[in-house]
């Protein structure tokens, strides 16, 4: 049995080895397409399900920093608390999200560094090697935190970096790279490997976000030399800021003729200068490092003309080169200028187009035949219906069987199928999963699959809610784990039994009482709702005597609820 047991973990360790989730759906082509998010202005569940349904998938979420910036260096609550809100909100809505850090130890966020309001952040230069570490404990605390969660996909280290940039000659990577290290004594490549390195120590194969110099200026991208495995490099573009920054509305024009930092004149910006030089010397840094690449802002503060085509023309730029990207910013609130849905001009719905234009579907969620239940014949599969969305495929397979032993249906116009024939097999055990898909078929518009749930084909009699068919007795993993606020726990009972199903904390504590009372042979599934309950671990136990003396049946499992 041991030796068994160590070859099945040795073959899980070498099909998994080369193999990073996270970091793999970066390496797909503009994968990732959203928004930046602030947690300063009113948000809901609500907010966060009408983004995904639009066809977005990643917010980035930028909290000022979980420590002050001056000494001592103390946690700021309000901070954390403010990105955890967000988080859940993701985690409720199904969304993918990124942390990025405004502030820390001796960083100052840049938008009060560049309107004078605060000073010039510290912890850049080399002797600073206090703050610099307690920086690195910063984001140390931060991987913690949201650690184990899938949808938590990577770590911006710092947004914006601006060392120097006042002072320094910054019309090309190089120049300025030169003057912070031999001026200036500051080291980015070393200042940034000890921030990874404090990563590494939590979570080994995280996505860790480098942003450019100067305000993550797309045309200063410089040659880092971070050795890490599981780096996103990543830009922020708001050129021409005449343009993008214009307060006044319908004021300038796309393509037009605006100020540029590296040419240092006026130049005429239209698509081919966006892609040859705003994104030139990046477009060269990702051949050369092979690194995904993330535009991590980008946007209009008001509505101009030529609105739709100069993020347009962005946007086909992301995809040809397989970028993803995320707008500034999502539903700041009322009277918030650079809130895009506020403004009644059709031109100013291009972020509905351009998110239309990915749109990828979420993925759908599975009704029935619910996990591991027993299902009477060939049973219908349901799901929740999803609008604007053109058709739905199903796959199922034999658990037990071969590979072979897969069936598909595809282009499903409803949401709801039924197998017609005898395909299936009384008495064997099915797994299925879907997926929803956009016209055009490219892999943009396809969603993930949905996690697979099993079912098992049995008789059609039904019993006072179980399912009679000759069983074991068991106790399954609940579904979903983790959970908010609802979770399904099934089992199975062989005798006519008295069944208790029991739920508590980890102080041993008990906090629910979901079966006690008789029950015939079957299998069975109970509904766990905590939504008065906190946050953590919980353990759930069967218990059950079978009425005909014989030896008695347990089991605990863990469950987690996230809120």
């Amino acid at each position: 049995m041991k030796t068994t047991l160590i070859i099945l973990l040795t073959a899980l360790f070498i099909g998994t080895a080369f193999s990073n989730p996270k970091y793999d759906k970066w390496q797909n082509g503009s994968y990732f397409r959203g928004y930046n998010v602030l947690y300063e202005s009113p948000k809901s569940v609500q907010d966060f399900i009408d983004f995904k349904n639009y066809g977005g998938n990643l917010f980035h979420i930028q909290p000022d920093g979980f420590m002050a910036t001056d000494a001592p260096y103390g946690l700021v609550q309000a901070n954390i608390d403010g990105c955890d809100m967000l988080v859940n909100f993701c985690r409720q809505a199904g969304i993918h999200y990124v942390i990025g850090m405004r502030s820390g130890p001796g960083a100052y966020d840049t938008f009060d560094e560049s309107q004078g309001t605060t000073g010039e952040s510290r912890v850049w230069n080399s002797g600073n090697t206090t703050e610099q570490s307690k920086y690195a404990e910063m984001l140390n605390m931060v991987v913690q935190r949201y650690a184990g969660d899938t949808l938590f996909v990577g770590i911006n280290l710092v947004i914006e970096p601006r060392p120097k940039v006042r002072v320094i000659p910054a019309n090309t990577s190089a120049s300025y790279k030169f003057f912070l290290e031999n001026v200036y004594n500051i080291h980015m490549d070393q200042v940034y490997t000890s921030w990874v390195q404090s990563i590494r120590e939590v979570d080994p194969e995280l996505p860790v976000i480098l942003e450019s110099f100067a305000y993550s200026t797309p045309e200063l991208f410089p040659a880092y030399e971070i050795n890490d495995p599981y780096i996103i490099y990543s830009a922020h573009n708001y050129q021409p800021v005449q343009f993008s920054k214009e307060a006044v509305p319908f004021a300038m024009t796309y393509p037009g003729v605006y100020w540029n930092i590296t040419t240092l004149s006026q130049v005429l910006y239209d698509a081919p200068f966006l892609r040859n030089t705003v994104f030139g010397k990046l477009r060269e840094f990702q051949l050369s490092t092979g690194k995904p690449v993330f535009i991590g802002e980008m946007g209009m503060y008001k509505p101009q003309t030529g609105g739709i085509e100069y993020l347009g023309d962005q946007l086909d730029i992301m995809k040809d080169y397989g970028w993803h990207f995320a707008f500034w910013d999502w539903r700041r609130g009322p009277g918030a200028d650079w809130n895009i849905e506020k403004f009644g001009d059709p031109d100013n719905m291009h972020w509905k187009r351009v998110l239309s234009e990915f749109h990828a579907p979420p993925v759908p969620k599975m009704i029935s035949p619910a996990n591991e239940l027993v299902v009477p014949g060939n049973p219908t599969f349901t799901w929740d219906s999803m609008t604007a969305f053109t058709s739905y495929d199903i796959e199922l397979s034999k658990v037990r069987g071969s590979r072979n032993d897969v069936f598909t249906f595809t282009d499903i116009s409803q949401a709801s199928y039924t197998i017609t024939g005898n395909s299936l097999v009384d008495g064997e055990t099915y797994s299925w999963r879907i997926r929803a898909k956009n016209p055009g078929g490219a892999p943009e518009n396809i969603s993930d699959w949905s996690q697979p749930q099993i079912f098992t084909v049995g008789p059609s009699q039904s019993l006072n809610g179980r399912t009679a068919v000759n069983t074991e007795y068991s106790l399954k993993q609940n579904y979903p784990n983790p959970f908010n606020p609802s979770t399904s726990i099934s089992y199975s009972i062989s005798e006519n039994s008295i069944v208790k199903l029991t739920v508590y904390d980890m102080l041993g504590r008990e906090v629910a009482r979901l079966v006690n009372t008789q029950q015939m042979s079957g299998s069975y599934s109970a509904v766990f709702n905590a939504s008065q309950l906190s946050s953590g671990v919980y353990i759930y136990r069967l218990d059950a005597l079978p009425l005909n003396g014989k030896q008695g049946y347990s089991d605990i499992r863990r469950m987690i609820l996230i809120k």
